[in-house]
C-alpha cells in the first residue's frame, strides 16, 4: 500500500509520512472522520504531520494514559489520551480490500466503559498489540489474511 496523495491532508505544510516511518495515530476529536498522524522520528518528531480518513500501521502498540483517562472520567470531557503507534503501511480514502471483507477484528476504545482497547466482539479482553491495523471511523480494523478463517 502506498500513500494516496488525495487522502493525506497536511498540517502547516508538513510532509506526508513515508512508508514504514514510526508514527502515532489517534482519532481527531474535532474532525472525527479523520485520524491525526504524528511523527515519532525525524525532523518533525512529536508533531502532527497531517490527517487522513484511513491510516494503516504495522507492529502496533495500543496505548492508553490511565492518568488522563481518570481526568476524562472525572470531568466528563474527552481528550486525546489513547493512541496506536507503529510503522506506517499507508494512507487512503477507504479501507483496503482485506479490511472490508470479514475483518479478523474490529478494535475500539471507549474511555467511559473500559480503560483499554478491545475487540468489539469481546470488550472484556484488553488488546495491547496487533501485527497490523487500519483506522476507520471510531475503529481500528485488523485485516483478514489469506487462509485466515473467521472466528465463530
Amino acid at each position: 500500500m502506498t500513500i494516496a496523495p488525495a487522502a493525506f491532508q497536511s498540517f502547516r505544510g508538513r510532509p506526508a509520512p513515508s512508508a514504514s516511518m514510526k508514527v502515532r495515530i489517534y482519532r481527531n476529536l474535532n474532525r472525527p472522520s479523520l485520524f491525526s498522524i504524528v511523527a515519532l522520528s525525524g525532523e518533525h518528531k512529536g508533531k502532527v504531520l497531517g490527517y487522513a480518513p484511513v491510516v494503516g500501521i504495522s507492529n502496533v502498540d495500543l496505548k492508553v494514559s490511565e492518568k488522563q483517562r481518570h481526568s476524562v472520567l472525572e470531568k466528563q470531557v474527552r481528550t486525546v489520551h489513547a493512541f496506536a503507534e507503529g510503522n506506517l503501511v499507508g494512507v487512503a480514502d477507504e479501507l483496503p480490500e482485506g479490511c472490508r471483507t470479514q475483518p479478523a477484528k474490529v478494535i475500539t476504545y471507549q474511555p467511559f466503559s473500559a480503560g483499554h482497547f478491545f475487540d468489539r466482539a469481546a470488550p472484556e479482553v484488553p488488546i495491547h498489540w496487533e501485527a497490523e491495523v487500519w483506522s476507520s471511523g471510531a475503529n481500528l480494523v485488523v485485516p483478514q489474511r489469506a487462509g485466515q478463517g473467521s472466528a465463530g
